[in-house]
């Protein structure tokens, strides 16, 4: 099946901009991502890799910002540097802010939107021990929707060893939601452990959307996976909300789409999944 043409809704930025530069240093905290993904699931992921994989796959993307070392800021620039490289590749940016220093990250949201033209904020306070709905995210929440920016929420498990899962339960999306019912919610990583609230949130709440980096579409399509009902409600009822990701480096576009067939979409429903829906998302990003 050809997939050229895909949106890739969600990539973290690149390590490195060439395969010859040394790779950053990475928090001890994620050391149970390297045992989850592998311990060389960041190989491989300069600029020039990814570059090269997304014209051999004839795909586009939006790049996330996601500190794992270094300033909120350094990441966020460099997500702006990558747009810059190739805007024929890379399509949008979400920035990311700090809820531990809520002025600083109302200050980095709006340096970020009119200084570096990103348009989405990337939420993932359950990496600093803080839930989804802590008071200290709504300052930085608010500020994305008065700038009509979406926001993408970190919902479900992590691999750190320094956060308990229960910051990204998908019913703190529930409460954002209720509070900003014009803000697009993305709720990154569809919320396993707990699919079955992660669909009642966003069954009840047109706002919300699920996007499913770093999950392999051969656990999303399994009976075991943990997942069940997803993939009737991706189907059905939620086939205009659902969004393609793959947190790149954390799934390669080879896996990504040697395994789409497994979910068994109806036509129609693929098509939006893989790139109409973000179509009709980036539209209203960009306008």
């Amino acid at each position: 099946m050809d997939f050229r043409g895909a949106i890739d809704f969600r990539i973290q930025p690149p390590w490195r901009w060439r395969e010859d530069e040394p790779e950053p240093p990475s928090s001890a905290g994620l050391a149970g991502y390297r045992a989850v993904y592998g311990a060389d699931y960041k190989k491989g992921v300069s600029f020039e890799s990814l570059q090269a994989d997304m014209r051999r796959h004839g795909i586009r993307a939006l790049i996330h910002s996601e500190p794992t070392s270094g300033s909120t800021r350094d990441w966020n620039d460099r997500v702006a540097e990558t747009i810059a490289r190739d805007r024929s590749l890379f399509l949008a940016g979400f920035c990311s802010a700090d809820p531990r220093n809520i002025m600083e990250g109302v200050r980095e949201i709006d340096r970020c939107y009119h200084e570096l033209g990103l348009r989405g904020l990337s939420l993932v306070p359950d990496f600093y021990n803080i839930d989804l709905a802590d008071k200290r995210c709504y300052p930085l929440i608010a500020k994305a929707a008065e700038l009509g920016m979406p926001v993408g929420l970190h919902v479900g498990v992590n691999f750190t060893t320094t956060s308990p899962i229960r910051h990204g339960h998908p019913s703190y999306v529930d409460e954002i939601a209720c509070h900003f019912p014009d803000l697009i919610l993305i709720c990154l990583h569809g919320g396993w452990p707990w699919p079955t609230e992660m669909i009642a949130v966003a069954w009840k709440h047109r706002n919300v959307y699920l996007e499913f980096g770093a999950i392999a579409p051969r656990y999303l399509a399994s009976a075991d996976g943990g997942w069940h009902p997803m993939r009737h409600f991706m189907n059905t009822q939620l086939q205009d909300r659902i969004l393609l990701g793959t947190d790149w480096p954390m799934i390669r576009h080879d896996r990504l789409f040697e395994e789409l067939p497994l979910l068994d979409l109806k036509p129609i429903v693929l098509e939006k999944y893989v790139r109409g829906n973000a179509e009709a998302l980036l539209e209203r990003m960009l306008k």
